[in-house]
C-alpha cells in the first residue's frame, strides 16, 4: 500500500454538497467545504466513536460534522466539545481536480509543479475510467519505451532518458515519430511522420503529467491520475487536458479539446485491454528497453509504507 504522495480523489465537478464522500483504496474520506470559494478540505471520514462513515449522512454544524450514527460532534481538525476530531489531510483544489496527500511527506512538490505546468494553459477536465490493474501499472506506461510502438503505433522507440526533475519528480524525455492518422486533421498521404518532443513527469505512483511539444496537433499536456479502489488490484483513472492558450492569451479551440479527449480515451482503451489481463505477480525478465520503467518502479518504492 502507498502511504505517501499526492493522489486525485475527485474532479472538482464531483463536489456538489457541503460534505462529499470519497475513498482511497477503500479507506473512507470526505471533502468538506465550498469548491466555488476554494475552501475544500479533506478529512478522514471514519467516526472515532464507533466507525460510522461521516461522508454518508453526516452534516455540517459550524466547525464540526454531526455523526449520522449517534449525533456526536466530530471536530474538523480540532477536538469538539464531545472530545472527538477527524484527521485532516493536506489537500489541493487545482486543475479541475481535488488532490490529497495522506502523509506529512511533501516531496515531490506537486502543488508548485502543477502551477508551473499549468501556466499559460486552459484546464479541460476529462473523464474517468475503471481498470482492473494497480495504479503503478497505469502510470508506468509513461515510462514504458516499447509499449508506445507496440500498442499505440509509434514509428520508433522514443528512446527515453530518465532523471529527477526540478520539483523532485521522476522525469523522462524522448521523441515521438507519429504516423498521420487524421484524428484531428486529414492525414497527408505519403508525407513524413509528425514529430514531437515528449516529457513525462511522475509525482507519485498515481499522478503523472505528460508533455508533447511538436508538430500540430501534438502540442499539449495531459494529466493522468490513478487512485486505488476498494477492490484489490483495481483503480480509477482520471484524465485532464492542459491546452496551450493562444499568443494573445485566447483560449484554445473547444473542438480540439473534445477531439483530444476522444483520442485519449481511445488510447487508454488500447492500454486497458492489456492491463485488465496482466498477471501482476509475474516475475519479469527485463531487457535494456525496460530501463525507464525500472527507474519508475524504484521511484515508487519511496511512497510505500515502511
Amino acid at each position: 500500500m502507498y502511504a505517501h504522495g499526492w493522489y486525485q480523489l475527485a474532479f472538482e465537478r464531483d463536489l456538489t454538497a457541503p460534505i462529499t464522500p470519497l475513498s482511497f483504496a477503500g479507506r473512507p474520506l470526505m471533502a468538506v467545504g465550498d469548491p466555488g470559494a476554494g475552501t475544500v478540505r479533506v478529512f478522514d471520514a471514519v467516526c472515532p466513536h464507533r466507525g460510522a462513515d461521516l461522508g454518508h449522512g453526516g452534516r455540517l454544524a459550524g466547525d464540526c460534522v454531526v455523526c449520522p450514527f449517534h449525533a456526536h460532534l466530530i471536530g474538523l481538525g480540532a477536538e469538539s466539545r464531545d472530545g472527538f476530531r477527524a484527521r485532516e489531510f493536506a489537500s489541493l483544489l487545482r486543475a479541475g481536480g481535488l488532490f490529497a496527500r495522506l502523509s506529512d511527506r511533501g516531496e515531490p512538490d506537486f502543488p508548485e509543479a502543477l502551477q508551473a505546468l499549468g501556466a499559460g494553459h486552459t484546464v479541460v477536465p476529462g473523464f474517468e475510467m475503471e481498470v482492473d490493474t494497480s495504479i503503478e501499472v497505469v502510470i508506468e506506461n509513461g515510462f514504458d519505451n516499447a509499449h508506445f510502438r507496440a500498442v499505440h503505433g509509434l514509428m520508433s522507440l522514443p528512446g527515453l532518458t530518465v532523471r529527477r526533475g526540478d520539483f523532485g519528480e521522476l522525469l523522462a524525455e524522448g521523441h515521438f515519430a507519429i504516423p498521420r492518422t487524421g484524428w484531428y486533421e486529414a492525414p497527408a498521404s505519403g508525407s513524413a511522420p509528425l514529430r514531437a518532443r515528449y516529457v513525462a513527469h511522475a509525482f507519485s505512483p498515481g499522478v503523472f503529467v505528460s508533455e508533447l511539444d511538436g508538430d500540430a496537433p501534438y502540442r499539449y499536456r495531459i494529466m493522468t491520475t490513478a487512485t486505488p479502489t476498494a477492490a484489490p488490484g483495481a483503480c480509477t483513472i482520471r484524465l485532464t487536458l492542459l491546452l496551450p492558450n493562444g499568443p494573445d492569451g485566447a483560449p484554445p479551440d473547444a473542438r480540439f479539446g473534445e477531439e483530444l479527449l476522444t483520442h485519449s480515451r481511445a488510447g487508454l482503451e488500447q492500454d486497458r485491454r492489456i492491463w485488465n489481463r496482466l498477471t501482476l505477480d509475474h516475475v519479469p525478465h527485463l531487457t535494456a528497453t525496460d530501463e525507464p520503467a525500472v527507474a519508475f518502479g524504484e521511484f515508487c518504492r519511496q511512497f510505500r509504507t515502511a
